[in-house]
């Protein structure tokens, strides 16, 4: 059971590793890009987030995967009062920067993108745990549902997600990592992923 779950784990870095070797790391080559102003603070960072979901093509039967994962890496709530997370604004896809990603996923076989996203918003406090719902972020997609979390400290943004995949069963990822501004993180599970980058904006004069 352990295997297998290192043996689809492998697969799948093998697959970003190959992804980013063709279409470069997106922390050598991104810049930040400028926000419009918003009623938003004007001294508050702001920051593109895009994501992309994919599903495995098939899910071995030796375990049961669907069973509801134990929360890795949000903590205890230890900021309090903070402002929650704002979307500013959807993305259109042709701001989108993972679509090598989503190609290579495509051509690999093994998995099947599922959903593509981007947007600008604020982020709260590490510790805040306040989460944007998938629908506000423009994704409508059967059986997707969750939560995603982006939350900055002094050195690391912390990007998280509480996404269930309902597909014959119910998968979910829930966990939270420390993320480098620019680079593509991977958010696994045996049945379904999740890609995502951050990118800062700095905001336009007034």
């Amino acid at each position: 059971m352990k295997d297998l779950h290192r043996r689809l784990g492998l697969g799948l870095a093998c697959l970003c590793a190959a992804i980013a070797m063709t279409h470069g790391a997106p922390g050598t080559a991104a810049t930040p890009t400028t926000a419009a102003t918003s009623p938003v603070a004007a001294d508050a960072m702001l920051y593109d987030v895009e994501m992309v979901v994919f599903r495995a093509s098939s899910v071995g039967p030796q375990e049961d995967w669907s069973v509801a994962p134990t929360a890795r890496g949000f903590g205890s709530i230890i900021t309090q009062g903070a402002s929650a997370p704002e979307v500013l604004r959807i993305l259109p896809s042709s701001a989108y920067r993972l679509d090598g990603v989503v190609r290579g996923l495509r051509v690999s076989g093994a998995w099947h993108p599922i959903a593509h996203a981007a947007w600008v918003q604020t982020a709260p406090p590490w510790g805040t745990h306040i989460g944007i719902p998938l629908s506000e972020v423009g994704l409508d997609v059967p059986g997707l549902t969750g939560n995603v979390y982006l939350e900055r400290a002094k050195l690391y943004l912390h990007l998280g997600f509480d996404v269930s995949l309902q597909s014959g069963a119910t998968y979910t990822i829930d966990e939270m990592h420390n993320v480098r501004q620019n680079e593509k993180e991977y958010f696994d599970h045996p049945a379904f992923g999740i890609i995502a980058v951050v990118t800062p904006i700095r905001r336009a004069p007034r």
